[in-house]
Parts: structure tokens; C-alpha cells; sequence
């Protein structure tokens, strides 16, 4: 399970990156025509950027978690337009160096790690679940400066395939893969639903604290289940063992069949929230 989702995570880094890059290109053509009104064309590709990258950044949860469409699709909007501003504003500080003679090489860095940092932010805001705030932000401005340096790698070693293009993917892919190697650390157990549409799902347990129920805001979201509240139960750590928490008066919260308002939990025990069934494994 830790291995499928560093698969998934870099290859939904090589995707970001082609997509970034494919939309950069129509940026391109289209200033070729059309002169880019107001800024450099260095601050538009900032822009563009951060959308891709605000957009996608703060989703990856849902997506490993097969969330419906339309739950992805508010915290992705969101997360692009916070991705835009920040776009504008890390490209722009970073064009203003050079009126105090810093070389592009070390702008273009520069650029890219503050907006890997603005962007870590943008992912706790969007995702308030995520743990570890102040590592997640560090590995997201790593991954800025890695996008950053393997582009002028490959502008300086002339490769074959375009600088940019070669940047955005390797860089993308490394900046994913961080996350995951980050994520992955700290996963020693998981849930694995037992019933409904979503049965044989693995969710895994990668945080201090996670919410289950049918609500759009839960980490765990039990969908087609009856009985099943907004927020149903609380799942979090505490001295080595994963306790169980009912959140809602009206919903029943049984653990192998009998009825908790808080229990900590053992490798194989059953836990039923109204009609849904899940089993909670460790690794």
C-alpha cells in the first residue's frame, strides 16, 4: 500500500508537470501574436504555475482517496486561485531582484522555493487535517528549489528534450514523491471498508487525528451508507494506540459489535458506524 501510493504520487507529479508545461506553451503562443498586457511574461508563467500547482497540491488526499468529483472540485478551485496570487507575487519578487543585479539563474530559484513554500501553506489552509505543518512546508519549498535547479541543469547541459519540460517532470515527480516518503513515514495502520460501494477501500492512517462520516469535510468520507452521521467519529493517536471516538449523539458507534462512545482499537477489530463496516489493520 505505502509503495501504490509513491507510484501514485509521482506519477501524479509527472502529470502536473506536463500539464504545467503543455499550458505554458499556449502561453507562449499565444504572446507571440498578442503582447502580454501589464507584466513580464516571466510573472504570467508564475501565475500559471501556482494554478496548476495550488490546484493539485491540495487535492492529492482526495484524489488517493477516490473522493467524488464534486468534493474535489471546491478545494481544487480554491486552491488555484490561492496558487494564482501566489504565483503573481513569489515571480514578481523574485523579477524585482534583478534591478539589484541578481543573475536569472538565481532568480528563477529563488521564485520557485518561495512559491514551494507559499504553496505548503496553501495545502494546510485547504486541507486543515494535514499534520505536520512546518515539515510539509519545508518539503514543498525543497521541491520548488529541486523544479528550479534541474531546470537550469538542463539549460546548462543543453539536454535533449526542452529545459522546462525536463524541469517540470523530474521536478514535479520529486516534489510529489517528498510529500508521500513524508506521509508514508508516519503510516503504521489503516482501515479497510467492509461494505457498500466503497468495500475493499484501504484508507490509511497517516495523520494524528482523522474525522469519518458522510460529510464533505471528513478525511474518511462513508458513502451509500445508511445511518451514517455529518460527522459520525474521531479517530486519533494517543500514548502508542488509536482510540475511537463517537462525535455524534444520534449516530451508533459499536466496535465488534458493541456499543462505544470511546474505545481504543486492536489490530482486527470490527467497527461498525450505522450500516457501514470497517476493519482496522495495522502494518
Amino acid at each position: 500500500m505505502k509503495s501504490s501510493r509513491l507510484a501514485f504520487s509521482i506519477a501524479l507529479g509527472l502529470t502536473t508537470g506536463l500539464l504545467i508545461w503543455s499550458l505554458l506553451q499556449l502561453l507562449r503562443f499565444f504572446a507571440e501574436g498578442n503582447p502580454l498586457p501589464g507584466m513580464d511574461s516571466f510573472i504570467y508563467e508564475g501565475a500559471l504555475i501556482g494554478l496548476v500547482l495550488g490546484g493539485v497540491l491540495p487535492v492529492r488526499h482526495a484524489l488517493w482517496n477516490h473522493h467524488a468529483p464534486s468534493l474535489i472540485l471546491s478545494p481544487l478551485a480554491l486552491g488555484a486561485v490561492l496558487g494564482i496570487v501566489a504565483g503573481l507575487l513569489c515571480f514578481g519578487l523574485g523579477q524585482s531582484l534583478l534591478g539589484f543585479q541578481f543573475s536569472p539563474e538565481w532568480v528563477r530559484l529563488f521564485s520557485f522555493a518561495f512559491l514551494g513554500i507559499c504553496l505548503g501553506g496553501i495545502i494546510l489552509y485547504v486541507h486543515p487535517s494535514s499534520e505536520w505543518p512546518i515539515t510539509r512546508i519545508l518539503l514543498c519549498g525543497i521541491g520548488g528549489v529541486v523544479i528550479g535547479v534541474v531546470i537550469e541543469l538542463s539549460v546548462m547541459y543543453q539536454l535533449m528534450i526542452p529545459w522546462q519540460l525536463s524541469g517540470l517532470l523530474l521536478g514535479g515527480a520529486i516534489w510529489f514523491l517528498l510529500l508521500g516518503i513524508l506521509e508514508n513515514y508516519y503510516v503504521d495502520s489503516y482501515l479497510r471498508i467492509l461494505t457498500g460501494r466503497q468495500e475493499g477501500h484501504v484508507y490509511l492512517l497517516d495523520q494524528q487525528r482523522h474525522s469519518i462520516g458522510y460529510g464533505k469535510t471528513n478525511d474518511l468520507i462513508l458513502t451509500g451508507h445508511s445511518e451514517v452521521c455529518k460527522v459520525h467519529a474521531k479517530v486519533f493517536k494517543q500514548d502508542g494506540q488509536l482510540h475511537l471516538e463517537n462525535e455524534d449523539p444520534d449516530g451508533n458507534l459499536s466496535v465488534n459489535y458493541r456499543f462505544v462512545s470511546q474505545q481504543s482499537v486492536k489490530k482486527g477489530d470490527i467497527i461498525k458506524l450505522g450500516s457501514a463496516l470497517l476493519q482496522y489493520h495495522e502494518v
